[in-house]
């Protein structure tokens, strides 16, 4: 294969030669890389799937979520498997059971009316469509301490390489850790915003897409959940006992119209072992890489399995007293013209479409909240 360069350079004038020394190198890299089969890895395929449980019941009223779904193969691009058509329920340390219902696959809910009580342990049960059995370790409810105060503040600052703003209020609550020791805590919130249209259809018009609206059935909200490191940050009273807790982050709302804001807040007191999971977790996950940085962890939780005790279970269920609230932001007081959410039109069809029927999911529901009353 290198003969041919060989000859080539025989032939050069000799006030060329010079160059030699610069393009044999060259030339001799590229027949190389010519001669080379590039690499090509083998995609590894998980062998099984994991199991991963997420869900808590509190003291305050339901539905109290379980939802259940399966690690994916990396090698695929779609999300966590559903399990669904599983038995899913909760026991007391009396013996007492509280079933949860599937309402969309791999999602489970209590009815409305169930509260745990303080005091109280319970243990998570789950038998799955093929029979597997597993169960949670054993949860004690703790009383949470009040909410002392919840408020917000108004922000914005540019976004860089945009001409717009980030625009949002920051919501804050303040509450006080009692006087015994070894009291942990996490905070989580659920946002539910009124849904007008509850199915859409894209339309070509004279080479636009415009998106049209079918109005929901009947009432039907948004939800959005508290995802995120933010809600994994879990925090022990080790260095604050007995003190106040200002100034806690909860979420940011986004001033993206003047509407109310309506959102729910749980301040959870957790156990140790909850707090020691989702600490761990929200320092894996907010972590940059550093050489500092906490090395990877396997995090398994508290689920295990009763048919194979050496089957892998991820995930972590957890029973605590709470201290639920709503809180409403006046969006009105946000400067300058709200980041405009665009909302389909409204179907021109003649006769009027059907409406579309509000889906439970874990991004919507047809159950009013608690406190609504707009």
């Amino acid at each position: 294969m290198l003969h041919s360069y060989t000859v080539f350079f025989r032939y050069l004038p000799t006030s060329r030669l010079i160059l030699r020394r610069f393009l044999v190198p060259l030339f001799l890299y590229v027949a190389l890389l010519a001669c080379v089969t590039p690499y090509q890895p083998e995609t590894k395929s998980l062998a099984t799937k994991i199991l991963i449980v997420d869900g808590y019941i509190t003291n305050q009223l339901g539905p109290h979520q379980v939802s259940l779904t399966y690690t994916a193969d990396y090698t695929n691009a779609s999300v966590n498997f559903r399990a669904d058509k599983a038995t899913v329920y909760v026991t007391d340390s009396t013996g007492k059971r509280q079933d949860f219902l599937e309402v969309s696959p791999g999602l489970y809910r209590t009815p409305a009316s169930f509260s745990g009580v303080t005091g109280q342990k319970y243990k998570l049960n789950i038998t799955l469509a093929d029979g597997r059995k597993y169960e949670s370790g054993v949860e004690t409810i703790k009383p949470a301490p009040p909410v002392l105060k919840v408020y917000d503040e108004y922000t914005q600052k540019p976004i860089p390489g945009t001409l717009t703003f980030d625009k949002g209020f920051n919501i804050y609550l303040d509450t006080k850790d009692p006087a015994s020791p070894g009291d942990y805590y996490r905070w989580k919130w659920t946002n539910f915003d009124p849904v007008i249209f509850c199915n859409t259809r894209s339309v070509q018009v004279r080479g636009n897409t415009l998106e049209y609206g079918y109005y929901c059935c009947q009432q039907c909200w948004d939800v959005r959940t508290c995802t995120g490191p933010a809600c994994l940050n879990a925090t022990s009273d080790e260095a604050i006992n007995g003190n106040a807790i200002s100034r806690q982050f909860i979420l940011r709302a986004p001033f993206e119209t003047y509407e109310r804001y309506y959102v729910e807040i749980e301040q959870l007191a957790i156990s140790r072992a909850a707090y020691i999971y989702y600490k761990t977790i929200g320092n894996l996950t907010s972590n940059n890489g550093g050489i500092f940085d906490a090395a990877p962890a396997s995090v398994r939780g508290n689920m295990r399995s009763l048919t194979d005790p050496n089957e892998q279970v991820f995930g972590f269920f957890s029973a605590a007293g709470a201290q639920k609230l709503p809180y409403v932001v006046d969006r009105t007081r946000g400067q300058g013209a709200p980041n405009s959410k665009v909302l389909p039109i409204p179907d021109p069809a003649t006769p009027p479409p059907p409406c579309a029927a509000c889906v439970e999911s874990d991004y919507r529901t047809r159950i009013k909240p608690r406190w609504w009353t707009f």
